[in-house]
């Protein structure tokens, strides 16, 4: 008797029906996976950008800033923070400050974008990129005892900028936002 070598209806049923089965379940995986690696992306340049600022900006006060003003030119009547007790918070991020040669600067926040902006520079300094969007920025500062220095408040959240121009979008992996806070202890001299 002849032993046939080929594949009966019933073996390529099966054979049909386990890819049926298989194939959708291994895109899915494969969707998954590239789902997150787009948000863990996203989240990495935030991530990168929201410590680049907030080292920036926090490097600049504690290495330059002696006096607080909350209007410029900054003299002794705008000053704020200089007595113990005292308490100030810019809602319109209107808080200046100078250095030991008596030159002014700031951090500007507008447009969803934060700058550093001084009397010795033409024009103010994006820290971040158009990649991110900046929002809810706060500043402000407070004394608490004569004998030591002011403390400055600094928060806000950072995104990254989706198709749509803004923070949100249809897709939960697109969305990717993270929320900054520190407080700087100026030097006392």
């Amino acid at each position: 008797m002849k032993k046939k070598t080929g594949f009966t209806l019933i073996e390529m049923l099966v054979v049909i029906g386990v890819v049926i089965l298989v194939v959708p379940s291994i895109f899915v995986i494969i969707f998954g996976i590239m789902r997150e690696q787009t948000k863990i992306y996203r989240l990495s340049i935030i991530k990168k950008e929201g410590d680049f600022i907030l080292n920036n900006i926090s490097n600049l006060i504690k290495s330059r800033a002696i006096t607080i003003h909350s209007a410029n030119p900054p003299t002794e009547i705008n000053q704020v923070c200089a007595i113990s007790d005292d308490e100030f918070t810019s809602s319109n991020d209107r808080i200046f400050f100078t250095d030991p040669e008596n030159n002014w600067f700031r951090i500007l926040w507008s447009s969803n974008v934060i700058a550093s902006y001084s009397s010795f520079t033409a024009s103010s300094v994006n820290l971040n990129s158009s990649n991110a969007i900046i929002e809810n920025f706060s500043i402000g500062c407070e004394r608490a005892s004569t004998y030591s220095g002011p403390t400055v408040s600094i928060s806000f959240e950072i995104c990254y900028k989706t198709s749509l121009g803004s923070c949100t979008s249809t897709r939960p992996e697109e969305t990717a936002t993270m929320y900054y806070q520190t407080k700087i202890k100026l030097r006392n001299y």
